[in-house]
């Protein structure tokens, strides 16, 4: 199984916003994909070749912590997390999300003072069996 670190504070996916020309990004998770697709191609280098066949996925999310929290984990859904973090690898690290048959998501606040960071795992699931 390969691993990457990405050094991009994970966010949650928001839902599109309509307007008159199509569907936008606003806000926290516009910075996000704006800042990992400029990050991508560092970590997986300028020469990785999308994985194919059905993949096996692991991703593991450090949120950068508020100043404040009473909560012992971030708030927003891990789904959504998830979401975003897919959304900017694919076409990248993978040929279409589609192909990922089994996924395993965590979340958890960074140490103080650490920026957020995610770390994803991938195999091909073939290759498993």
């Amino acid at each position: 199984m390969s691993e990457w670190r990405f050094d991009i504070n994970p966010v949650a996916a928001s839902r599109p916003r309509v307007g008159k020309w199509g569907a936008y990004y606003t806000g926290t998770y516009k910075a996000f994909r704006e800042e990992a697709a400029a990050k991508v191609w560092n970590v997986i280098g300028n020469n990785f070749q999308p994985l194919s066949g059905p993949l096996a996925v692991s991703i593991e999310l450090y949120v950068k912590r508020p100043k404040t929290t009473e909560r012992g984990w971030p708030k927003a859904d891990i789904d959504n997390f998830a979401k975003a973090v897919l959304d900017t690898l694919n076409g990248k690290m993978w040929d279409d999300d589609s192909q990922i048959v089994c996924l395993y998501v965590t979340k958890q606040w960074a140490s103080k003072g650490e920026d957020g960071y995610f770390i994803v795992s991938a195999n091909n699931k073939d290759a498993e069996d």
